[in-house]
């Protein structure tokens, strides 16, 4: 009788190996390139703006757009942005962090489009990056994976 498909069950199952097989190198590499090239210049841009008064390109390009209390949902965005590439670089809560940058990588996609930015195919990039991520979660190393986040959900319960 066959009790197991696919590979040897007996061989050693080293999480390393799965590194290049899963969605890990696209949800680490987005993640470092949002915090490092937008997450940390966009959280000290909002604590220039709202601690020390200074101008902000974020701010000024919400308030051309039409956004309400530009003020305040620029540097709500920075940090949102800023966590959502701390939580993709660690691989934590992969999903829930991009259920919430979706509506803010939509949202940036139209207003750079509607000024013309030359960072529309970068949007375009994060958008589906973000779809993607959404679809496939973590991958094989992530937090997720190593506190079992997430597959609580879909797997069904088991009774010993």
């Amino acid at each position: 009788m066959i009790e197991y498909y696919g590979e040897n069950p007996a061989a050693n199952q080293n999480p390393w190996s799965g590194l290049f097989k899963t969605i890990v190198v696209l949800r680490m590499g987005t993640g470092v390139l949002l915090l490092t090239r937008h997450g940390i210049a966009a959280v000290t841009g909002a604590y220039h703006f709202l601690w020390n008064e200074q101008e902000w390109d974020w701010a000024r390009l919400f308030a051309d757009n039409g956004v309400p209390y530009a003020h305040l949902t620029a540097p709500a965005v920075a940090l949102v942005v800023a966590a959502v590439g701390l939580g993709w670089t660690l691989g934590f809560l992969t999903r829930f962090f991009a259920i919430v940058f979706l509506p803010v990588v939509i949202t940036a996609l139209i207003m750079l489009q509607r000024v013309g930015s030359v960072h529309v195919e970068a949007a375009w990039l994060y958008a589906l990056i973000t779809f993607t991520l959404l679809l496939f979660g973590s991958g094989a190393i992530s937090l997720d994976k190593l506190f079992h986040i997430g597959g609580q959900l879909s797997s069904p319960s088991r009774r010993r």
